[in-house]
């Protein structure tokens, strides 16, 4: 067991591709160029050795707003963009993981054959020092305002995911909170994974912490505005799920995102290492390609959650909640029969009007009935 480790953050940029086949020259290239770096220059051998090396979002694919030659994106990325999990751009950097004898967590644009050519999802893995692929964990809540950017989620497959993912890279078998939020055990800790927009949902870190998670893993993509002053979602985000469920979070953002139209400078970088009390421990305070690295005290975590002083997880009151969420809010198994397309917009789907209905929000002056 590793109580004292170095986590390095890699705030890679990211080039969007058009076919799988540029990804290496595109992006992952570099990516093994710059691992060299973080893992000889920024870790402690003897005082905390390298256990952890994080990379962004999608960050060998990029994102990709052009569908040709394609209907939608959605088919765009399953068909050509997206790759499997393992599979030979994994197994690149699972050389490192074995090279460096550490763990590489990373986030794609995923395709899984056997469960459908025509599906993506966006993929959190986890690779350990053995070069195995030890935990994968799919985005539940992706980004709703670009229609098709993003991949679809398990919960828009839901019977189908449930039995295909069943007990698989860190799943405990027959569980369907472990089967959409997993967290697995390893020597440097429990580890979870947030990917990007599902900060905004409390319920993810949350389900992953009562399950004791201790260092979740954020890999994101946040653009202006949100990630800089003086919203500084990205920030505030981080800070809240680490303080509230008492864990350490590494949050690991990208460098430049270089795609047409893109601006060069639209995702402000600030990778950051967050403690369990809701402390910055390190941050890169720029855009743009950087690395750096922080250390992780497992065992400080472990004897604080000991401690009853603000020990919210243990705290928690759960009969008020129950039933909070007996009524569906978003539609479930959305492309359990089709594949997704602009007549299943996903943005279409939320419930708005329904809210508006029922009295739970109120529309504003212009939207009222009468």
């Amino acid at each position: 067991m590793s109580d004292l480790y170095t986590v390095v953050m890699m705030q890679t940029n990211r080039v969007g591709i058009e076919k799988r086949e540029q990804i290496r020259e595109a992006n992952l290239n570099r990516c093994l160029e710059l691992f060299g770096y973080g893992a000889r220059r920024l870790a402690f051998r003897e005082y905390a050795p390298l256990k952890l090396v994080v990379f962004p979002e999608v960050f060998l694919q990029g994102w990709n707003d052009n569908a040709a030659p394609y209907d939608t994106i959605f088919a765009k990325v399953a068909r050509d963009m997206a790759i499997t999990v393992p599979g030979p751009e994994i197994e690149a950097l699972a050389e490192k993981a074995r090279e460096f004898k550490t763990y590489i967590a990373g986030n794609v644009h995923e395709v899984m054959p056997d469960f459908s050519e025509d599906i993506a999802f966006n993929c959190g893995f986890i690779i350990d020092p053995q070069g195995e692929v030890i935990y994968k964990r799919h985005k539940y809540c992706p980004y709703l305002p670009y229609r098709g950017r993003d991949d679809v989620s398990p919960h828009d497959v839901w019977d189908r995911y449930l039995e295909f993912m069943d007990g698989k890279y860190g799943r405990k078998k027959g569980d369907v909170l472990s089967c959409m939020f997993p967290v697995v055990e390893t020597e440097i800790g429990k580890l979870g994974y947030l990917i990007c927009n599902e900060a905004f949902y409390s319920e993810h870190s949350r389900a992953m912490a009562l399950q004791g998670c201790e260092v979740l893993i954020r890999s994101s993509g946040m653009a202006e505005p949100d990630g800089s002053p003086p919203q500084d979602l990205w920030e505030v985000t981080n800070r809240a799920h680490a303080a509230f469920n008492t864990m350490w979070v590494v949050a690991c953002a990208p460098g430049h995102l270089h795609v047409p139209g893109n601006p060069m400078n639209a995702y402000p970088g600030n990778s950051m290492v967050v403690d369990f009390h809701g402390a910055i421990t390190q941050r890169i305070p720029y855009p743009g390609e950087s690395v750096t690295a922080a250390q992780i005290n497992i065992e400080a975590l472990r004897r604080r959650r000991m401690d009853p002083r603000q020990n919210w997880l243990t705290q928690i009151r759960s009969e008020a909640f129950r039933t909070m969420y007996d009524k569906p809010i978003y539609p479930i198994n959305m492309y359990n029969d089709t594949l997704p397309g602009d007549q299943a917009d996903r943005s279409d789907a939320q419930p708005i009007r329904r809210f508006v209905e029922d009295g739970i929000f109120i529309a504003p002056a212009g939207q009222r009935a009468g």
